[in-house]
């Protein structure tokens, strides 16, 4: 999966550890035609 690594968080709250990792949409392919 992708991820955006500038945005993930940890947090560590009355014992419980948070990690919050977003997902990034994937890079789209892109078609070029060679003729």
């Amino acid at each position: 999966t992708h991820v955006d690594e500038s945005k993930v968080k940890a947090a560590y709250k009355e014992g419980v550890l948070e990690i919050t990792v977003p997902k990034t949409e994937p890079p789209k392919q892109k078609w070029i035609e060679i003729t």
